[in-house]
């Protein structure tokens, strides 16, 4: 091939992919959504002559055009594979991509006065409660990158054992009964569906050992429900969540699956009413075979945080109403609590507002209060023990 040839055979390549590009953005259909990166992504700007002039609109179009680059997702996991190829990478934002497949979100450190801030709040919420004759526990649950702590390398640590022995010792037990269900995780962290590899939740199969400390304690004289009284099927397309939607599907070495838990002998489904729609299943199915690559199928549980929630228990062991103080940890966790109560009701602070607590525990005759939060949810996001 001749000089001249060769170069306009790449030019015309070059005015190929120039003008490809072009007509991409002008004839394909706009992105909304990133579930890689949980984000909106930005919409074509509206001409106006004062954005021209101030130079907002060509800055709002550089934004556009990155956010709808043509296959934006793809060339995002390659970029991430060939930092860990080449480079040696294995800290992506936030997440350890540990040898064993584990992908790990850092816990950061926190201090005595965030561990004594939190106390604070808590046992004042106990103490209220208590004097509308409301038992108040807390469950703080060590959460995966707390339980799997030893696999950090000492170049990027963790803090989340920390932070979890900070605090714990700071509830004040004569208005909040602490329950401690790490031991119980720590034993068996090595047993299969334990934890996500992915995602940085536990599966159900945590969530239940960790329920028979918690009913234990709240309904010491009542007949415990057995791991036998459900049924145990992985189901769904693979998972791939929080902790791969960082680092991308590229440097995941093991996809997950959800574990989904049923209950048997049931005389009726649970009824779920909540705020735009009623349902009769603690699962939403549907999340589990999403064909989207990243879909959340952490959501099967319950549904997505909603900011309050009302579940009736068709065969309950006790008559008495609960209400659960959550974060999304708690999503796979209701379902073996459920069983105990006539009546759950659950908030999550962090998008139910204006609570009244005394009208809200007289409306609904409240019996007992459950505190369940992650030992890194708890620190990083304040509104979850607001409780006013």
């Amino acid at each position: 091939m001749n000089k001249k040839l060769f170069n306009i055979l790449l030019s015309a390549g070059f005015l190929l992919f120039i003008f490809g590009v072009f007509f991409f953005y002008l004839f394909a259909g706009k992105n909304q959504v990133s579930i890689l990166e949980s984000r909106n992504l930005a919409q074509e700007p509206e001409f106006s002559a004062e954005a021209v002039a101030s130079g907002d609109y060509m800055r709002s179009w550089d934004v556009f055009f990155n956010d709808q680059f043509p296959r934006r997702d793809a060339f995002t996991e390659l970029n991430m594979r060939v930092n860990q190829l080449a480079l040696g990478q294995d800290v992506y934002k936030d997440v350890y991509v540990a040898p064993d497949g584990y992908l790990l979100t850092k816990v950061e450190q926190y201090t005595k006065a965030d561990a004594d801030e939190i106390a604070d709040r808590v046992n004042n919420v106990g103490k209220e409660l208590q004097k509308q004759d409301v038992k108040t526990s807390l469950v703080l649950v060590p959460n995966k990158s707390t339980v799997f702590e030893d696999k950090f390398p000492t170049y990027y640590p963790s803090f989340g054992r920390e932070g979890y022995e900070r605090l714990m010792p700071l509830i004040n037990e004569q208005y909040v009964q602490n329950i401690d269900v790490s031991k119980i995780l720590y034993k068996n962290k090595n047993e299969k569906n334990m934890f996500y590899y992915t995602d940085h939740h536990w599966q159900a199969k945590a969530a239940f050992l960790a329920s028979e400390k918690v009913t234990k304690a709240m309904n010491p004289d009542v007949k415990q429900l057995m791991m036998d009284d459900w049924t145990w099927k992985l189901e769904g397309l693979p998972f791939y969540g929080s902790d791969a939607r960082k680092t991308t599907s590229s440097l995941v070495s093991k996809s997950d699956q959800v574990m989904v838990a049923t209950q048997k002998n049931l005389s009726a489904p649970y009824q779920l009413d909540v705020i735009k729609e009623k349902r009769d299943s603690l699962y939403v199915m549907s999340r589990l075979t999403d064909p989207a690559v990243y879909a959340n199928r952490y959501t099967a549980y319950i549904g997505t945080d909603y900011p309050e929630l009302h579940i009736k228990t068709p065969d309950p062991l006790t008559q008495k109403n609960l209400l659960i103080f959550k974060d999304s940890y708690a999503n796979a966790f209701i379902q073996f609590i459920a069983p105990y109560y006539a009546n759950v009701h659950v908030l999550d602070l962090r998008y139910y507002k204006n609570l009244d607590l005394q009208a809200y525990v007289k409306k609904y005759d409240i019996d007992q209060a459950l505190l369940f939060f992650n030992n890194n949810s708890i620190y990083a996001t304040p509104q979850l023990t607001t409780f006013k």
